[in-house]
């Protein structure tokens, strides 16, 4: 698989106007990325991993926090929240991290060199999907990587829109540092706390069709909302950094990544994975 490609070569590489919006505001946005064919293959292996078909570890899989607290009944698909590190344990998934109409734009920001940092299914259920409040995804990594930010790809299965929780940022926070975070009350919060000072009155809806890609500076404050409808709102997120980035040792939980395109340097060499791992008791 050749993944050093000169620019030339980059098919999918910034456009002045992306590379604009990319440091004005801390995203953009493409329409028409991925085909229904192509995104219903990703859903198809998502839902098997839920139901069981396919094995993956049991502490990656998190069910959707009403259902787990018994609030509501839901099984299967409608009782789901979220699949992380999809491309370690999946070639489906790491093929789509890999994929160049993903990865040649990030190279245009990060360099040529690409590790993956996580890959995520989500499937906001119908009507007890839930959102998650104004956070900065660089504030989870920056303990544990130094590097000056990282990249996240926000991929729509479904259409994405207010009624159903997509995506709001508010531009340009990605230029103000990382705010502090804090817990918040409910235990669909485990994976996330609130970013203190972030207000709704700044934030802008991301509405997109199955498709397109939010491109994102891990900088940039975001949140959803609880998806209010009938219908599922699926997205795949995948995050990237720079191989060049160091390691801080952390006393608890270390991050796997998964290597992308370019060089592997020194640094992250021990803890880079090349090819989806075997599923064991210890994933």
């Amino acid at each position: 698989m050749k993944t050093d490609t000169t620019l030339k070569e980059r098919k999918f590489r910034l456009t002045p106007e992306e590379r604009s919006s990319w440091d004005e505001n801390g995203y953009f946005v493409r329409h028409g990325v991925f085909s229904e064919e192509e995104n219903d293959l990703l859903t198809q292996v998502a839902d098997d991993i839920a139901l069981g078909k396919i094995p993956f570890p049991d502490h990656r899989i998190f069910q959707n926090a009403l259902v787990r607290d018994g609030k509501v009944k839901a099984s299967g698909i409608y009782g789901m929240h979220s699949i992380h590190q999809m491309n370690l344990y999946s070639p489906e998934f790491l093929a789509r991290t890999r994929d160049r109409r993903l990865t040649d734009p990030v190279v245009d920001i990060l360099g040529p060199d690409l590790l993956g940092l996580n890959s995520l299914y989500i499937w906001k259920p119908p009507k007890i999907g839930l959102g998650f409040p104004w956070h900065q995804d660089r504030w989870y990594t920056r303990p544990q990587f130094k590097t000056e930010t990282t990249v996240g790809t926000w991929t729509a299965i479904d259409p994405a829109n207010i009624e159903n929780g997509c995506l709001y940022v508010i531009p340009g926070s990605h230029k103000t540092g990382i705010l502090d975070h804090v817990e918040l009350e409910g235990s669909q919060q485990q994976e996330f706390k609130q970013a203190v000072g972030a207000r709704d009155e700044d934030g802008v809806a991301v509405e997109i069709p199955p498709g397109s890609v939010i491109f994102f500076d891990n900088r940039i404050l975001h949140k959803s909302t609880d998806n209010n409808t009938e219908h599922f709102r699926r997205s795949n997120i995948a995050h990237y950094m720079s191989a060049k980035a160091e390691r801080v040792p952390h006393k608890n939980y270390m991050r796997p990544v998964m290597w992308v395109r370019g060089k592997i340097y020194p640094a992250l060499s021990e803890g880079v994975h090349r090819d989806v791992l075997p599923i064991t008791e210890s994933n």
